[in-house]
């Protein structure tokens, strides 16, 4: 036995990798608790209950992490550039926002999006634009998220426009998204230029409005 114990000792200590372990321990909270959950698992249930509370625990703590990490930010148009401002919690009358968003948008990141977008409620013809470059693909929660803005500021009499938008994006967008309601979305495709899509749609919705720079 004391033999055996001593084969089983050295194959474990074997199977580390001190490399590995500091590249995950180094990369965050979320991978430390993942890491030290799994371990105490292993020590006090069989093997394929740990893992999988390894993995259960991973992708919760990888959930949370997105809906923390998103960020919506205002731009603002200044001497044709685009200055980063911090995003309003309402919307005014007559107000073109646009929105830039930092983080995932799928999951949990789409929900955090929803509690983050500036409220139309009790405003007058708003447009928000909303920034989606460098995006690929859009989840279903995304998708329903913007689906519902898009209702609320058509009840404000406002409407949301889409730029830097990805074709691929635009080709998933379908009326059941919007329930057949007749609201629409302003669809403004990305171009080789950065930028030139959003201050696309802020000219228009400023023609849509006929106001002055706000």
């Amino acid at each position: 036995m004391p033999t055996l114990a001593a084969i089983l000792i050295v194959a474990a200590s074997g199977a580390l990798d001190p490399a590995g372990l500091t590249a995950i321990w180094s990369s965050g909270s979320t991978s430390r608790i993942a890491l030290g959950a799994t371990f105490l698992a292993t020590l006090l249930l069989p093997v394929t209950a740990a893992v999988g509370i390894g993995v259960a625990l991973s992708l919760m703590l990888q959930l949370n992490r997105e809906a923390l990490d998103l960020k919506v930010v205002r731009l603002r148009v200044a001497n044709g550039q685009l200055v980063e401002v911090p995003a309003p919690v309402r919307l005014a009358d007559h107000q073109i926002v646009i929105l830039d968003v930092y983080g995932s948008l799928f999951y949990a990141g789409a929900r955090t999006l929803q509690a983050n977008l500036p409220d139309p409620a009790g405003a007058r013809s708003p447009i928000v634009i909303l920034r989606l470059r460098g995006r690929t693909t859009a989840s279903a929660t995304f998708l329903t998220v913007v689906g519902d803005y898009v209702r609320r500021l058509d009840a404000a009499g406002g409407a949301l426009y889409l730029s830097g938008v990805d074709p691929r994006i635009r080709e998933r967008w379908t009326d059941e998204l919007l329930d057949g309601q007749g609201v629409r979305v302003e669809f403004f495709p990305a171009t080789a230029t950065i930028g030139e899509s959003t201050l696309a749609a802020y000219a228009e919705a400023r023609v849509h409005l006929r106001e002055p720079d706000t």
